[in-house]
């Protein structure tokens, strides 16, 4: 979608910090962070929101979910309560 800054931040047309990257998703720093971590996590596949992702591609959103944990573990974000994911098997 033309108008979506995420489907051009992962395009590559504008500019972020990228953090973890997989064939379905794309992880990258906030550009006004609030937290000293503050990680974005996208799905490389346009959808209006996370309900709509859902209801339409329930694997992709395991894969944003699953990035989101990988994210947590690169950022050392694995102290109990630090996240809401948990810690690899």
């Amino acid at each position: 979608m033309s108008d979506c800054l995420f489907c051009e931040i992962v395009a590559g047309k504008i500019p972020a910090t990228r953090v973890h990257e997989t064939g379905t998703t794309l992880a990258f720093r906030d550009i006004n962070p609030q937290a000293r971590v503050h990680v974005l996590v996208v799905p490389k596949e346009h959808h209006e929101d996370a309900a709509a992702l859902a209801a339409a591609d329930p694997r992709l959103l395991a894969d944003v979910m699953t990035t989101g944990a990988k994210v947590a573990q690169l950022e050392g974000m694995t102290e109990p309560g630090t996240i809401l994911f948990p810690k690899d098997p």
